[in-house]
C-alpha cells in the first residue's frame, strides 16, 4: 500500500547546505522535482532572504547545485530551477530505486523537512536501512498509509475527509455561515457532537500533516 513519510535531516546531509550557511536567513520550499537520472533531480525552489543578490551568487556557488535558473520574481521571494547534484546522490539514488516521489521539501530551523510518498511499505524501510547504513541522519517524523481515498494523502480518516468536505460544500466555513452544524450533522445521519468532534479531530490531522513540524510551525515562504 502507499505509504507516506514525513522526515527530517540536518541541511548539511541534504541540499543547499552551503547556501544556507553563507544565507542563513534564507528559506526554500521545494514546488516541484524532476527526476532526471538516478543522481541528479531538477526542481523548482521558492527561495526568500534579505538580499537577493547575495543569495543568488551562494546559489550560484553552491557545489550541490548546477544550472541555476531564476524563472519569476515575486517581490520578496523567486522561483528558481536548478539541478541538485553532488553530496545528495547517495540519497537521491535509494530515493529512486524505492520509486519514492518527493511531495514538499522546506527548510525549518536547520533542518530540511520532506514529505516522501512510496509505493509500498517495504520502500520505506529500505530506504531508512539504507540512511542508516551510510550515516544519513533521516529522522522519521510521521508515517501514514495511503489508502485509496484522498482523506489518505492528508492523514484524514475517512469519515473526517466527508465532514470537512460535507460542511466546505454546504457554506459552513464562508463568511457569513451559510449552514448550521446542526443541518450538517442532519444530512449526514449523526449527531451534533458527532460531527462537531470529527470536525475538530479533521482539522487538527490536516494542521498536523501540512503545516506543523515537531509541533513547531514550519518556516514556509509567503
Amino acid at each position: 500500500m502507499v505509504t507516506l513519510l514525513s522526515a527530517a535531516l540536518p541541511h548539511e546531509k541534504f541540499v543547499l547546505a552551503e547556501t544556507l550557511s553563507s544565507v542563513p536567513n534564507a528559506s526554500f520550499e521545494v514546488e516541484g522535482v524532476v527526476e532526471t537520472c538516478e543522481t541528479s533531480v531538477m526542481p523548482l525552489i521558492w527561495a526568500s532572504a534579505a538580499d537577493h543578490e547575495h543569495l543568488d551568487t551562494a546559489l550560484l556557488d553552491d557545489p550541490t547545485t548546477e544550472e541555476v535558473e531564476l524563472l519569476s520574481d515575486h517581490a520578496d521571494r523567486w522561483l528558481y530551477r536548478m539541478k541538485w547534484v553532488n553530496n545528495v546522490q547517495s540519497l537521491l539514488e535509494t530515493l529512486v530505486t524505492n520509486q519514492a516521489t518527493i511531495l514538499t521539501a522546506i527548510t525549518s530551523d536547520g533542518r530540511w523537512i520532506v514529505r516522501l510518498m512510496f509505493p509500498t511499505h517495504d520502500g520505506v524501510s529500505e530506504t531508512m536501512a539504507h540512511c542508516k547504513e551510510h550515516d544519513i541522519d533521516l529522522e522519521m517524523i510521521s508515517i501514514c498509509e495511503m489508502n485509496d481515498q484522498p482523506a489518505g494523502r492528508y492523514g484524514l480518516t475517512g469519515a473526517q475527509f466527508e465532514a470537512l468536505a460535507t460542511a466546505w460544500e454546504q457554506g459552513f466555513y464562508t463568511v457569513p455561515r451559510e449552514v448550521e452544524l446542526v443541518d450538517i450533522a442532519a444530512d449526514l445521519g449523526i449527531s451534533h457532537q458527532a460531527l462537531s468532534e470529527r470536525l475538530r479531530r479533521g482539522i487538527d490531522a490536516l494542521i498536523q500533516d501540512t503545516l506543523m513540524v515537531d509541533d513547531e510551525p514550519a518556516e514556509l515562504i509567503r
